[in-house]
């Protein structure tokens, strides 16, 4: 092999390296941003879990509330009717 020859392969494989060295550097900050994207929907996950349980109970509470008031109305004003 002539000697401009194996210098163009070793400036190749030297950018080989080169690239390879970037390549696992944004692999290592791959992996940061998804744990970190993991950690976030994970987060999410339980405060929509959280706020379901609470729009659930809400949703009870009013629920008994409306009834309460309705049967007050059905009992006070003859079955919601009014005495006009």
């Amino acid at each position: 092999m002539s000697e401009e020859r194996l210098d163009r392969i070793e400036a190749a494989l030297d950018r080989q390296v080169a690239v390879n060295a970037d390549l696992r550097t944004s692999v290592t900050e791959l992996r940061a941003t998804t744990e970190a994207l993991l950690q976030i929907a994970t987060i999410h996950q339980q405060n929509f879990e959280r706020l379901t349980t609470e729009l659930n109970a809400d949703r009870v509470e009013w629920r008994s509330q409306i009834e309460h008031i309705w049967q007050y109305l059905r009992e006070e004003r003859g079955n919601g009717q009014g005495e006009g």
